[in-house]
């Protein structure tokens, strides 16, 4: 790899380009995953960055993410009986039991997808 420099004020800087990103907009767990690798793991980030794989890793957490959540919601809500039923009976129980299931599912996300070390270093 042939790296070239450009001198500025007696300091020699390295020309680096970055290769062009996809503009591809990230959902809530692309920035989450983002905001994470750039607190906690700023080697990875960068490195990933300079490659141009910054993007494409991160729209495919976010895609991960909402696959693994509507498929956990699902399962959780059948596994508990939260039926059509239930919602058109007790729609404020049903709610509660909904939103209790994304809750847990989001966090479980969140642990084992968002805020995974593997494969980082």
């Amino acid at each position: 790899m042939n790296i070239t420099y450009r001198n500025e004020n007696g300091i020699m800087i390295p020309n680096v380009n970055v290769p062009d990103a996809p503009k591809t907009p990230l959902g809530i767990y692309g920035k989450m995953r983002r905001d994470y690798l750039k607190q906690n793991h700023r080697s990875v980030y960068s490195a990933m960055m300079l490659q141009g794989a910054l993007i494409a890793h991160l729209v495919e957490i976010d895609k991960t993410c909402h696959e693994e959540f509507e498929i956990r919601v699902n399962a959780m809500s059948d596994a508990q009986g939260i039926t059509e039923e239930l919602k058109a009976k007790d729609m404020i129980k049903w709610t509660g039991r909904m939103n209790n299931i994304q809750n847990t599912v989001r966090e479980e996300i969140l642990h084992e997808i968002v805020y995974a070390e593997e494969g980082l270093k």
